[in-house]
């Protein structure tokens, strides 16, 4: 089925999901082409069982040397932790600065305009350190990938691969969104699955899963640029991007990646039992000082490339006429099925559509009151210095791998169109007791996230049902 605008607003507002091409809900036809390409990974991994790949992150490397150069400027209290970490916005009834999209009239506080204008590169870690007036070990002194493959210097391709395979509760969650992004082609999702594997091990997104928020600017996580605040009309999570918080200094793109690509992983992991996400993008206040054309760029290629399919709307929200000249630069760089799901807000009736009043952020004159961050305490990730533990969930995780692994080396030889055979049973119980051991492995291998912090997911790590509002 081809997705349009069109369909996909529909959806939202008889709030029925389409399910076709969807995990649970394939086709014969399409469950045939998911089985060639599990043939084609299957074999691979069989024939590159030991293959390294050299982790060149720039990231990793530019955030550890950069960081400490850039020293800090004491234009704000940063002790007052409830001052820089409270709403950014304050409301006021009366005529609207942003008339046509019917939101509360918004003054920005002292505080937000003061962070907005630093140009500091704090992380989480020496802010801590700063205000402790002590170092405070919030993570190990040092990161190794894994017990079997200890190199931080490479990584092995085939645990990339089954790392984020498993990171969804099932694996053919994460492995047919390339089907869908390829137009159901095999060869070109195996291509696309591959080259994903090597940005994943070059860019050791392991070790920025591991460092998580500790590692990443501590303003950028107080301004809650990227934030999961609910859930969308069919029941997707709901994430919201405050584009105006981009800070200027986030021309030193370094910084501002590293934030973007945790913020995808964190989410990516724990709503492991949905295949998408809705994305409420403000671009109110749009401006090139806070929009870099970098930036978007990059965000971009990780929502059509790195993270494909993942998103079920993306919503717009703009109030200025020089959005236009820059949606034209970046237009081009859309594929047909990510633009599809792209609609445009100039009221909030259009939000409406696909967001309930209880979800919409306060700030945009909803009902949803958002909490924005705690700032981490030393037993945080007391289970990151638990090697031993650590590594008794690795083996049980391996052991998993290569259960659901041979499943599924047998269900793809023997398939024959039927959905519920005996093999399909077989693999689809693999692939239950595999996400139970990444769940697992997950408490030692990934730092705490604010959304643990602010008691939005469960022991495991996953995303709790949002209450009613």
């Amino acid at each position: 089925m081809t997705i349009t605008q069109a369909s996909v607003i529909q959806e939202y507002k008889t709030r029925t999901h389409n399910t076709d091409e969807s995990p649970g809900y394939f086709t014969t036809d399409e469950l045939q082409k998911l089985a060639n390409l599990w043939s084609l990974i299957i074999d691979y991994l069989a024939a590159n069982k030991d293959k390294r790949i050299t982790v060149n992150s720039e990231l990793l490397e530019r955030v550890k040397n950069t960081w400490p150069d850039l020293r800090q400027d004491e234009t704000i209290d940063m002790q007052d932790n409830e001052q820089v970490t409270r709403r950014a916005w304050k409301f006021t009834k009366g005529e609207s600065t942003v008339r046509k999209l019917g939101l509360l009239n918004r003054k920005p506080v002292d505080h937000e305009r003061q962070l907005l204008e630093r140009h500091v590169c704090e992380t989480t870690q020496e802010y801590v350190d700063r205000v402790s007036g002590h170092h405070v070990p919030l993570l190990p002194t040092s990161y190794f990938p894994s017990f079997k493959y200890p190199d931080n210097a490479t990584r092995n391709w085939r645990d990339v691969f089954w790392a984020i395979a498993s990171a969804k509760q099932h694996p053919d969650i994460w492995v047919h969104r390339y089907l869908r992004a390829n137009g159901w082609d095999t060869n070109k999702a195996f291509v696309c699955i591959q080259s994903v594997i090597e940005w994943r091990a070059a860019q050791a997104l392991d070790q920025i899963n591991w460092e998580g928020d500790i590692c990443l600017g501590f303003d950028e996580q107080r301004l809650g640029i990227l934030q999961l605040v609910g859930h969308d009309k069919l029941g997707f999570p709901l994430t919201y991007f405050r584009v105006r918080r981009i800070m200027p200094r986030a021309n030193q793109s370094f910084v501002f990646k590293r934030y973007l690509i945790h913020q995808f992983e964190t989410i990516q992991h724990i709503t492991r039992s949905h295949s998408r996400i809705t994305m409420l993008c403000d671009f109110t206040g749009f401006s090139m000082d806070n929009t870099p054309f970098n930036i978007v760029h990059f965000l971009v290629t990780l929502g059509t490339k790195h993270y494909a399919e993942s998103t079920s709307v993306l919503i717009l929200l703009v109030d200025s006429w020089l959005f236009a000249n820059f949606w034209s630069l970046i237009r081009p760089f859309l594929d047909a099925s990510l633009s599809a799901r792209i609609v445009f807000a100039k009221t909030m009736n259009d939000v409406l559509v696909f967001i309930d009043e209880s979800q919409v952020p306060e700030e945009l004159g909803g009902l949803n009151k958002i909490d924005m961050m705690k700032v981490p305490e030393v037993n945080d990730n007391c289970k990151l210095f638990d090697e031993k533990r650590r590594q008794m969930a690795e083996i049980e995780w391996r052991e998993k791998v290569e259960k659901f692994e041979e499943a599924t080396r047998i269900w793809c030889t023997r398939f024959n169109g039927d959905k519920s055979d005996t093999y399909s049973d077989v693999r689809d119980n693999a692939a239950h007791e595999l996400d139970r051991a990444e769940c697992h492995l997950g408490q030692f291998t990934r730092a705490r996230t604010q959304y643990a912090r602010l008691n939005m997911v469960d022991s495991n790590g996953q995303l709790r049902p949002f209450p009613k509002k």
